[in-house]
């Protein structure tokens, strides 16, 4: 349920509250009006009752006259039936032969609190009493009186109310549409390590929401400014990290390089001083020059792998084949790499970007040397699609698998910074039981 439709079904359930309130009072209100207005027209009839018996008293010619009222002009609830009770047993009644008893309508009426049926009130002259005089109006004409001034109020509290729901509704649509200009904004919103500042929201009203919208907007800059913050450590980090990798490697160079060319050195000296000499000496110092061989062997691939040709401005394409190459040796049979590289794709990389690629690769086949069962080949790919560039690296898993990809360690973790602070949008998954690496970059300038 929208927010919208929330407001309008609380607000309608409160006018519908409000309404029966309204509408109870106006029963009661009602109720009493009429009651005043039976008891305004018994007062009446019983002065008129009075007067008529004080005329009897100074004209002895209307003795006799059965009329009490006579005319019930301008009563409210006219007419009613009249019975005059006197102490002398004489009894008199007007307008009571088309009177009515109407039960239900009695009934309702006494619950409602009106009274049909007068008490009876004395009628005298001078203080003197010599009668009582009782008053009955007709059910049904007070209840079709109260109906009708009830209907009318009823009437008038339901329009007032159904307005007032009506002018809620087209408020609240009103003030509630900037709310899907806001939502649009945020969906819109997607901060990347290489994006620009976000698109400030528009300043809506009302005002409430002129408020979320600067919220969003400062939080967004934050987001940004982080964002940024968070890149540029990263950088700052990899390049560390790229510069101490360069320095080990001139280290090993210079010392460890020095250190092995004297052994070699000094052996082939001594070989030489000893030629001719025991076989067995002979045999040993060609074992310490392989030795050597290989351990001169190692050191180049430690400084390939610390200083990768691509730092030294080398063809990315002969880098990568010679990296696959090395890890088919130093993997041993059973392990081949199928790789696929697009001139295009390699033309399109900067020195950056050529080296997070190159990492990539780099800690893919390691971990599917560690990972992965001999025998399926490697599947490395780099293509330029739409001004999108994506390197794959794939492998088939050692026995299909059932449940979501695994974490991949530090090493993912640390490839998908990498991708990420180079722009580039990082992804490991199982895709038909093989387990998929992909990177893919936005190609600059394009959009």
């Amino acid at each position: 349920m929208n927010l919208k439709r929330y407001l309008l079904v609380r607000m309608i359930t409160l006018g519908l509250l409000c309404w029966v309130l309204i509408s109870a009072y106006v029963v009661l209100r009602t109720a009493n009006e009429v009651d005043d207005a039976l008891a305004s027209d018994a007062t009446r009839l019983h002065e008129m009752v009075e007067y008529s018996m004080y005329k009897r008293q100074i004209n002895p010619e209307i003795e006799g006259s059965p009329v009490l009222v006579g005319s019930q002009y301008g009563l409210l609830l006219a007419p009613y039936c009249i019975r005059y009770e006197g102490w002398n047993g004489q009894v008199r009644q007007e307008g009571c032969e088309q009177l009515v008893r109407h039960p239900v309508e009695a009934q309702l009426m006494r619950l409602l609190g009106v009274q049909i049926e007068a008490q009876p009130r004395p009628v005298g002259l001078w203080g003197q009493p010599f009668g009582e005089l009782t008053i009955t109006a007709d059910p049904q004409l007070v209840l079709a009186k109260f109906w009708n001034t009830l209907r009318d109020l009823l009437l008038l509290s339901t329009l007032i109310v159904a307005s007032l729901a009506a002018l809620t509704y087209v408020v609240i649509g009103r003030a509630l549409q900037p709310a899907a200009t806001l939502v649009e904004k945020i969906d819109s919103i997607a901060i990347s390590e290489d994006s620009p500042p976000p698109a400030q929201l528009p300043d809506v009203q009302p005002r409430e929401f002129g408020r979320i919208a600067q919220g969003v907007n400062r939080l967004n800059e934050r987001l940004w400014r982080l964002t940024q913050t968070r890149r540029n450590l990263m950088m700052k980090l990899l390049n560390v990290q790229e510069d101490e990798r360069r320095e080990l490697a001139h280290l090993v160079h210079a010392d460890l390089g020095q250190s092995l060319s004297l052994i070699a050195v000094n052996c082939a000296q001594l070989r030489a001083q000893l030629k001719g000499g025991d076989t067995e000496v002979q045999e040993k110092l060609e074992e310490i020059e392989l030795q050597i061989e290989g351990a001169f062997e190692r050191m180049r691939a430690v400084l390939v792998n610390k200083c990768p040709p691509v730092l030294e401005g080398a063809d990315l394409g002969m880098a990568i084949q010679d990296l696959c190459t090395r890890w088919e040796i130093n993997a041993g049979s059973g392990w081949t790499v199928n790789l696929s590289l697009e001139p295009a794709a390699l033309n399109s990389l900067d020195q950056d970007r050529a080296l997070c690629v190159y990492r990539t690769v780099e800690e893919c086949l390691a971990n599917v040397r560690r990972h992965a069962a001999p025998g399926a080949p490697v599947n490395v790919g780099l293509a330029l699609q739409a001004g999108v560039l994506e390197l794959c690296v794939e492998n088939c898993l050692p026995q299909p698998v059932e449940t979501q990809v695994p974490s991949g360690g530090m090493g993912l973790n640390l490839l998908a910074e990498r991708v990420r602070v180079h722009g580039g949008v990082f992804k490991a998954q199982v895709e038909e039981n093989r387990f998929v690496v992909s990177a893919r970059f936005q190609q600059k300038g394009t959009s």
